[in-house]
Parts: C-alpha cells; sequence; structure tokens
C-alpha cells in the first residue's frame, strides 16, 4: 500500500529451520525452530503530480514462539479475540486472558558455572548478577513473579504498532489503518478519534496539540480535548516518524530526509533543511543539535540553521531515535546487533556492546545505566560510561520496542505478548502480564498504570 512503512506482521515471510534440542540448551542465545523474517519499509515520493513508492527491504532472524502458537481448541491462535470490534471500544473490564494462553514455564536458567556469562562481545557480565530467563526469576523475597490481568482493554480499530502516549487523564495511540485514538486512562473509554488515509506513527501530545504524521505527507495537529484538526502541513513524502516540540517550534523529518522547523501554532514552516539519508526513520533534538538516523546508514547531527556537525555513520541501519544524555548519544543498529555511545559533539564513539539480535528501539537512561532491548528477546542493562554488562534477561521472544523505566522497575514487552515488570537494579521479574495479540512497540508508565498496544488493536492497562 502507498504509504506503507511496517515492520509487515501480518504477511511474513518466513522460512522454518529444524533446530538440535542439545545445541539448543547449550547456546543461550538461540531460539528454537528460529526463522528468518522479511521487513518492508515503502513510502510515498511526490515529484509534482507524480507519485513514485521507494521500496527498502531487509530480513533478520526471529524465533517462532509467537507465530507457532496455538488456542485451546488446538488451532492456530492469531493473538485477536473473537468478539474484536472494527471501532475504538468504550472500555473494558479484566480479562482471564492470562490463563487463557499462558504457556509452560520457560527453560532453565542460563547462568554459567563460574556464576558469570561471556557477552556477544566477549566482554563478562557483572559477577552475581549473570544472564538468565525472565520465565525462572523469582523477586527479591523469594516468591514467584506474579501475573497480573488488565484493569481494562480498549479496542481502538487497527493493529498499534508504536507506543502509547500517556499524558494527564489521556492515552494517546495511533494505529496502522490510520486512526488517532484518545481513551481515558481511568477506563479506557475512548474520547475522540481522528482519520486518516494511511498509517501514522507515534503522536506527540503537548497541552496545546496532538501532533500526529501520517506515510503520505502530512502532519497534523489535533486539538487534545476534542480531536478537531487545528491546522496540517504538507511535504513530498512520509511524516509518519514522531514529531519533536521544542518551545514554540515543531520538529519533523520526512522519510526523504528533509527536516522542517515549523509554528506549533500554525503550522508554518519557518525553515528546512535536507540531511543525508533518503530512508529516514527517526528524529531527536537536543540542546542546540538535531540528531536524524537511516534505515540506509547512519547517524546525522545538525544545527538548527541546517549544519552539519557530524556523520555517525556504522554502515548499519539505525532504526529508532538516539537518546542524548550528558553530552552522549546512544542508538542501537538493526543490522549490526549493536548499541553504541557516541560523543554528542563530535560524533567519536566511546564504546560499542554487541547484542545477540538487532536493536529496533531508543536506548533509556535511567542514573549511569543504559537499557537496551534487542531482537534475540533480551533486556540489556549496560553502564553508561564503559558499556559493561550490570545485567542481562532474557523472555524468550524478540523484542521490538523501547523500555520504560521508573524509579524501581524497567517495563518490557516481547513479540510474543507478553510484558514484564523487571527490577531496575537486579533484573527479577517482578510482574508479567499478557495482552491480546503480539506487541512490536514498547509499553508507556503513567502514575498508576503500564499501557500496552498490541497488533490486535487492543490496549489494555494493568495497574502498577
Amino acid at each position: 500500500m502507498n504509504g506503507d512503512d511496517t515492520r509487515d506482521t501480518a504477511a511474513r515471510e518466513s522460512t522454518a529451520s529444524e533446530s538440535d534440542d542439545t545445541d539448543a540448551e547449550s547456546d543461550e542465545q538461540s531460539f528454537d525452530g528460529r526463522r528468518v523474517e522479511t521487513f518492508r519499509f515503502d513510502h510515498v515520493v511526490r515529484d509534482g503530480d507524480e507519485r513514485v513508492t521507494r521500496h527498502v527491504e531487509w530480513s533478520v532472524e526471529r524465533g517462532a514462539t509467537s507465530d507457532d502458537r496455538t488456542s485451546d481448541d488446538g488451532s492456530p491462535d492469531d493473538g485477536s479475540p473473537d468478539d474484536r470490534t472494527p471501532l475504538a471500544s468504550d472500555g473494558g473490564v479484566e480479562r482471564d486472558d492470562d490463563d487463557r494462553r499462558d504457556d509452560a514455564t520457560g527453560p532453565e536458567r542460563t547462568d554459567s558455572p563460574s556464576g558469570r556469562e561471556d557477552a556477544a562481545d566477549g566482554r563478562p557480565t557483572n559477577p552475581g548478577r549473570a544472564s538468565e530467563r525472565a520465565d525462572d526469576l523469582e523477586d527479591r523475597t523469594g516468591r514467584a513473579a506474579g501475573r497480573v490481568h488488565a484493569a481494562w482493554h480498549a479496542q481502538v480499530g487497527g493493529p498499534v504498532e508504536t507506543s502509547p502516549v500517556v499524558r494527564d487523564r489521556m492515552v494517546c495511540v495511533g494505529t496502522e489503518d490510520g486512526r488517532v485514538v484518545a481513551l481515558d486512562k481511568r477506563d479506557g473509554v475512548s474520547e475522540w478519534s481522528f482519520e486518516m488515509p494511511t498509517g501514522v506513527g507515534t503522536p506527540t501530545v503537548t497541552g496545546d496539540a496532538v501532533y500526529v504524521g501520517d506515510r503520505e505527507g502530512t502532519l497534523h495537529a489535533l486539538e487534545p480535548g476534542s480531536g478537531v484538526e487545528l491546522w496540517q502541513f504538507e511535504t513530498d513524502s512520509g511524516l509518519d516518524l514522531s514529531p519533536v516540540v521544542v518551545g514554540d517550534d515543531v520538529f519533523v523529518a520526512n522519510r526523504d530526509g528533509e527536516v522542517s522547523i515549523l509554528d506549533a501554532a500554525t503550522g508554518e514552516r519557518r525553515r528546512s533543511f535536507r540531511t543525508v539519508t533518503r530512508a529516514a526513520s527517526s528524529l531527536t533534538v537536543a540542546d542546540d543539535t538535531v540528531y536524524v538516523s537511516g534505515l540506509d546508514g547512519g547517524l546525522y547531527a545538525h544545527g538548527f540553521d541546517g549544519t552539519e556537525r557530524f556523520r555517525f555513520r556504522p554502515s548499519l541501519a539505525v532504526a529508532a531515535a538516539p537518546t542524548v544524555a550528558d553530552g552522549t548519544v546512544y542508538v542501537g543498529t538493526v543490522d549490526g546487533d549493536r548499541a553504541f555511545a557516541v560523543d554528542a559533539a563530535t560524533g567519536v564513539t566511546r564504546w560499542e556492546y554487541r547484542t545477540g539480535g538487532g536493536v529496533w528501539s531508543s536506548p533509556v537512561v535511567a542514573g549511569d545505566v543504559v537499557y537496551v532491548t534487542s531482537t534475540d528477546g533480551s533486556v540489556y542493562a549496560l553502564d553508561g560510561d564503559q558499556g559493561t554488562v550490570e545485567w542481562r534477561v532474557a523472555t524468550d521472544a524478540p523484542i521490538w520496542g523501547a523500555p520504560a523505566v521508573t524509579d524501581e522497575a524497567v517495563y518490557v514487552a516481547n513479540d510474543d505478548g507478553r510484558t514484564f515488570a523487571l527490577d531496575r537494579t537486579t533484573g527479577r521479574t517482578r510482574r508479567r502480564f499478557r495482552a491480546q495479540g503480539y506487541v512490536v512497540s514498547g509499553p508507556a508508565v503513567g502514575r498508576h498504570a503500564v499501557y500496552v498496544g498490541d497488533v490486535s488493536g487492543t490496549v489494555s492497562a494493568v495497574s502498577l
């Protein structure tokens, strides 16, 4: 479809490979029945009256756990409830979905006999905090981590492949079929819905507007209380990257690498410049620098006037926005299976760490620790200064979205539909929850709940 930009969860191209049980037990970074999966990136570019669709394709390996699930009657389970409605719902009630679709206990702990584990790049993990599987972990009291149920579920119409956004009393989500839906975070009742012709990116919500772009190149500014459109801005290619609001400026980047700075109140373009990338995947603004990453490889830093400050080109695809903290840019790569720490002023690499799979989401920095997720199904807690491993937890299914970090916990959701609350210091599992479908985005944390969207079109709220 024109303007499509998706991990293509509905149309997978997979080839199964046989796995030897003995090898699987000896290789802690492998999954049984691993598959090769193709992902696509399409966007529309306008050239006068002519419209051209650009197509990028790449492959990654993924676990078979989420594809091979079956329902209670033995038939394949696609993660979608039977009574799914095509429109946003009026909220929901607790369901026993956790018990209905819970699987057997996972593999044994992956601790090595010495109590430490060699990381993918040869560095050992912190002794006493060896890599473990989330299903095997207990909380600090020694009790098994508890399963919890949702406080409410809400149907929003189409697959949710970007993280929900929580602000004040609203949970705002975008869908693959072009809807932006605002839900009351207390009960999941839909406040309003705005429809666009193509899929949308992650909304950016302020007190004045909800800013969200679609894949045909239009940025919409919506009134947050009603969803009424305030203004729109158009470019020649997809604008489904999450916009960034700084003061009275809105920074947006289209998929063709053009960055525009708009008046937040009117949508009028104040200035623009073009980056090197022609498959832009994210935009970040920190201090006086604009960082743009690309699926064609690289991270590019510019001043607000467009002056290029540095290029960081690991010749690897960068899918998610970098995170900037204390003079350092943290970024992950899709096909190089790495997390990098880069000097924010010069682009010089400070350290790199090799994960067991691609990093599709933004690293999260909390204190002196960087939390990174990977399609190898693991969550990594890395020392922010050195890049060494504090702890690592395997969840047994690919993780596409970013973690959400609070003072006490790290929340992650995997492709098998499970959300884990991990102890921020030790990585031990505190609680877990199963969504209604596959989850390919990160959870969002509010004051009283964690919000998870899945590809069945369901948003769930889990009380903290």
